[in-house]
């Protein structure tokens, strides 16, 4: 009879191999797996950061190798907005793998780090990014893989909710603004527009949208007033119309919103007309 010894050594011998040529972890029953991946969200286009850190006892560093499906691999620069892809090594059941050596993450040595861009038109499918560890000598743990499997959402969408507005000059007004798909974990928004000034120069504004600001009209889309400063009479002999429009829609986490997406026949306007009614030239008034 095996003693409990060797029948260890026999289970350990199972589960530790040397990598073979094609070796692939990333298979949906390991993808699949809650207990060697974990389940969440993510937005269309969006950015997502990722580290693991690996062995912490040999002196040299491991080798990870990571997986995307419905994404691509890069390094993303917050400050700047700035995507640099990383190539991929080479493509792997339904997505892409990239092998990357271990090095010093937030302190940690021998582990690993890297961004995913989730691919635009991916909303209502599926995201996978997982990573397995290679030691320098090429052994690994057999199907032991960590990652995510994330649900991915559709982008935010903005427009204005009218084509065409009239006011009068020398007074502040509002237009109104509809959002869909916004979500609690992708707050703060930056929407930014053009808009004429108080003498009617076009103008950059940013709009930060955080999640005290949205009025939701219970069909899952969200209202918000946009306040605007008044414009004076430009020319006093007929009214005045300029353009506002609706340029970008971002999330925090960089994903690209879509801008009256249904398009006018569904009362989705990325631009709004607005006409500026001239006011009375005769000041005060006397009557005889």
């Amino acid at each position: 009879m095996a003693t409990p010894l060797l029948l260890l050594l026999v289970a350990l011998a199972a589960q530790a191999q040397e990598e073979a040529s094609g070796y692939n972890p990333f298979v949906p029953a390991n993808l699949d797996d809650p207990a060697k991946v974990a389940e969440g969200t993510v937005v269309e286009s969006s950015y997502r950061y990722f580290k693991v850190a690996g062995d912490p006892n040999f002196t040299t560093a491991s080798t990870f190798v990571w997986y995307v499906e419905n994404g691509s691999f890069g390094t993303y620069d917050e400050m700047t907005d700035q995507w640099t892809p990383i190539a991929p090594t080479g493509t792997i059941s339904n997505g892409e793998y990239v092998n990357r050596d271990g090095a010093f993450v937030d302190g940690v040595g021998n582990s690993s780090e890297i961004w995913v861009k989730w691919n635009d038109g991916t909303g209502g499918s599926t995201g996978y990014v997982a990573v397995y560890e290679r030691s320098s000598t090429n052994c690994i743990l057999d199907q032991a893989i960590t990652g995510f499997k994330l649900s991915i959402v559709a982008p935010p969408e903005a427009w204005f909710a009218e084509a065409t507005q009239a006011e009068c000059s020398d007074q502040e007004y509002s237009v109104e603004l509809r959002f869909n798909h916004i979500y609690e974990h992708s707050y703060d928004y930056v929407l930014t527009y053009r808009y004429p000034d108080i003498n009617g120069g076009m103008q950059t504004g940013t709009l930060v949208i955080d999640n005290t600001m949205l009025t939701p009209n219970g069909d899952g889309t969200f209202t918000y007033m946009l306040e605007l400063n008044m414009i004076h009479d430009i020319v006093v002999t007929q009214d005045e119309v300029y353009t506002l429009e609706l340029t970008e829609l971002r999330d925090k986490n960089g994903s690209l919103g879509k801008l009256a997406p249904l398009g006018s026949s569904q009362n989705q306007h990325k631009e709004l007309n607005l006409t500026i009614n001239h006011l009375p030239q005769t000041g005060g008034m006397t009557m005889e």
